[in-house]
């Protein structure tokens, strides 16, 4: 097995460097942005399979890989993903068996060929009940309808707005990082570390944002 894992590897890694886009980057022009809503309406869709070059059933069952053959094969198939700009991404720790798993079980999917906003890769096939997908007990979906159960569409007042994501903010740390969420403890939510000057741990970001506003109100006077 080990001989094929790493003839798989090699593959996964000339896919990760010849990414074949439908684009060139030369015709890429600032004012030809669009929207991600826009984009998502209108990027080209390849199954991700012929576009890799690697295909659902080149990848071994994690059951007949060692913990160090689903490490290397995992990391491998994150980084060529993130090539593709058709990212791995979750929001829980996840046991790296699973997240092989997960990304084998639904790589015969198609993505969307994006210039302008990020993919993602689909972690379940459309209609899968929650928990009842590749990732099980860590399911994503459950994860987001659990964090979000109790929210209501309502008008916010600012300090309000900011209380809320503070607190759905918590909830997701909690869930990622167990007894560890303090270490990534939002201050620049919590109006308790504000002082006369705003937020310290805005790191300046609203300064940055405001003066990038001023840029582009006055671009007309250039």
């Amino acid at each position: 097995m080990e001989n094929y894992v790493e003839q798989l590897l090699s593959d996964i890694d000339y896919a990760t460097k010849n990414v074949s886009w439908p684009f060139a980057e030369k015709e890429l022009q600032l004012w030809d942005w669009i929207p991600d809503e826009e984009e998502n309406k209108s990027a080209p869709i390849r199954s991700l399979e012929e576009w890799t070059g690697i295909h659902k059933e080149q990848l071994p069952p994690a059951e007949m890989l060692s913990d160090e053959q689903v490490n290397r094969l995992l990391d491998a198939l994150r980084k060529m993903l993130d090539e593709y700009n058709w990212s791995f991404v979750l929001q829980t720790q996840v046991p790296e068996r699973i997240q092989y798993a997960t990304i084998r079980e639904n790589f015969d999917q198609h993505a969307k060929v994006k210039r302008w906003h990020m993919g993602f890769f689909e972690l379940c096939r459309p209609g899968t009940e929650h928990g009842k997908c590749a990732l099980g007990e860590y399911c994503q979906c459950a994860f987001y309808a659990e964090l979000f159960k109790d929210m209501i569409d309502e008008e916010l007042t600012p300090d309000e707005e900011r209380a809320r994501e503070l607190e759905i903010e918590i909830k997701h740390l909690k869930r990622k990082y167990g007894s560890e969420w303090m270490k990534y403890y939002p201050y620049h939510l919590d109006k308790n570390y504000d002082d006369e000057n705003g937020n310290s741990y805005d790191y300046g970001f609203d300064d940055f944002n405001n003066e990038e506003d001023d840029d582009e109100d006055d671009w007309w006077r250039r």
